[in-house]
């Protein structure tokens, strides 16, 4: 139960719990569990999770209260247990927070960043791929099916495309925050937005990774059938990235990349490989 007033719990069995390292296995039947913890389904999760679990392991017979205050506040957390009759000195607890307990999912986002042309969608379908037949939960967050779907109406000029890459951010930190892993490969020329990206993606709890595909220029140019570059050259497609646009060069990125006289599949070995280490590192 959510508790809206002061309650007097003085000389009862109460157990304060702020992280769900802290609840009992089996609470005395008629013992209290206060869980102070903030829970919201705008940010980390570990609050709801602490209240989860201590509403499991109440159901022999412990009440649970659970008091909605931001973990860190240690002056409005004093000041509530004493209003509750409390002494905050006298209280078994594990010794845990709220802030110290992992937000959910800890899932994963990979921007691969690059010029049109360097493979970067290519090789981002083909990762993306092998981590589904990897029993991975996978969202592609391909260029064309995003702006088919996600961001229809928005056009190509500077402004857009910012929007555009903020979008695909958004949406992936979504993916992250619930544990699934989502790949991304618009062109993001601009180093500013990629760091709002990862910042979207670190609010909600998972880990940003930055692929540089770096194939040059020329190459690029060499690969495009579509003769987008030399329009762009003759001044017929205006901001360009690359010709009449700028691109801002990661400097320093997770991976590096260059698909120049590479298979598409010994690129996407790289990027899984990545993938591969940090999930290790966080399920350790």
């Amino acid at each position: 139960m959510l508790l809206e007033g002061p309650v007097d719990l003085s000389g009862e069995d109460v157990r304060l719990v702020e992280s769900p390292a802290d609840v009992p296995e089996a609470p005395a039947d008629g013992s209290h569990i206060l869980v102070i913890a903030s829970t919201s389904l705008d940010g980390p999760s570990a609050g709801t999770d602490t209240v989860r679990a201590a509403v499991a392991a109440a159901a022999s017979g412990a009440s649970v209260h659970v008091v909605p205050l931001p973990p860190g506040d240690a002056e409005r957390r004093e000041a509530l247990l004493r209003t509750l009759g409390l002494d905050p000195t006298d209280l078994p607890a594990s010794g845990g927070t709220a802030a110290a307990s992992p937000p959910r999912g800890a899932g994963v986002v990979v921007l691969l960043t690059g010029l049109s042309g360097s493979g970067k969608s290519t090789v981002a379908r083909a990762a993306a791929i092998r981590l589904v037949e990897e029993g991975s939960p996978l969202t592609l967050l391909d260029g064309d099916i995003v702006r088919r779907h996600l961001t229809a109406g928005l056009g190509f000029s500077p402004a857009d495309r910012r929007t555009n890459v903020l979008r695909i951010g958004w949406v992936a930190a979504e993916v992250a925050h619930h544990g699934g892993i989502a790949v991304c490969s618009p062109i993001a020329p601009e180093d500013t937005v990629r760091r709002q990206v990862a910042a979207l993606v670190a609010e909600r709890g998972g880990r940003f990774l930055l692929v540089h595909v770096a194939t040059p220029l020329e190459e690029c140019e060499r690969r495009d059938r579509k003769g987008l570059y030399a329009a762009a050259r003759r001044g017929e497609i205006p901001d360009f990235t690359g010709i009449s646009a700028p691109y801002d060069v990661p400097g320093a990125p997770d991976l590096r990349l260059d698909t120049t006289g590479r298979s598409v599949q010994e690129c996407a070995d790289e990027v899984l490989a990545l993938v591969h280490s940090v999930r290790e590192n966080l399920d350790a």
